[in-house]
């Protein structure tokens, strides 16, 4: 009775042996890296020059758009367009301005032409675009971009000295973020057109009218264009 009573036992002891569960455990690190992408193209357009050689260009200046009044059409031109196109993987804004508070004169530096002769207009061509005319921030679901001067992209924008926040995100559910597809816009210079937006208006005094009469010179400003995230 001895011997069975053992015999059982010890097969009770190596099932419960064979019966405990096998285990073994790896580690496999995973790791996302969002390398953020923000870059702002200028494809055309990187060097604006308004030259006035008639008497019809300084009473009704030169433009890169159809002026609004046929009895003073300005000169116009495809040459005072800028295109551009941002790409970011982040909400975005653009701050613009000029370096200087005047144009300075190339022969002689003392001399100056003030920014506001100079104005512009936005175009947009991508697939984000802007918050109706008079609406605050975040109005429209749809609506991703938001641009104080110039209405948003409804009325021409006299120049202004650097910073101006030029185009925005909306704070709205869809963020601004995109590639050139959805971010490309152009802007239409012009110059000495006195054209009369409600943010940031033109001089309203045509050239051969300003008072005193600006100097002949060669007048030159450097506008900045800063691409960073909102």
């Amino acid at each position: 009775m001895k011997k069975i009573s053992l015999a059982a036992v010890m097969l009770i002891c190596g099932f419960s042996a064979f019966s405990q569960a096998v285990k073994d455990r790896n580690v496999i690190p995973v790791a996302v890296s969002l390398n953020q992408v923000l870059r702002m193209t200028v494809t055309n357009g990187g060097n604006i020059e308004f030259v006035f050689n008639t008497i019809e260009d300084y009473k009704n200046g030169i433009s890169s758009e159809a002026v609004s009044s046929a009895a003073n059409p300005a000169t116009s031109g495809s040459m005072y367009k800028t295109d551009f196109t941002v790409s970011s993987s982040t909400r975005w804004a653009v701050t613009y301005g000029t370096e200087e508070p005047t144009f300075l004169g190339t022969d002689n530096p003392s001399t100056a032409f003030a920014l506001n002769n100079v104005g512009f207009s936005i175009t947009n061509s991508g697939n984000n675009t802007f918050e109706a005319a008079g609406s605050a921030k975040h109005t429209t679901a749809t609506a991703s971009l938001f641009s104080t001067p110039t209405a948003n992209a409804t009325q021409v924008a006299a120049l202004q000295s650097y910073p101006v926040v030029l185009i925005e995100d909306n704070e709205t559910v869809n963020a601004n973020a995109g590639d050139a597809a959805d971010n490309s816009f152009t802007l239409n210079w012009r110059c000495g057109t006195a054209e009369q937006g409600t943010i940031v208006p033109m001089n309203d005094v045509k050239i051969i009218d300003q008072n005193p009469s600006p100097a002949p010179d060669r007048y030159v400003v450097n506008v900045l264009f800063d691409l960073a995230i909102d």
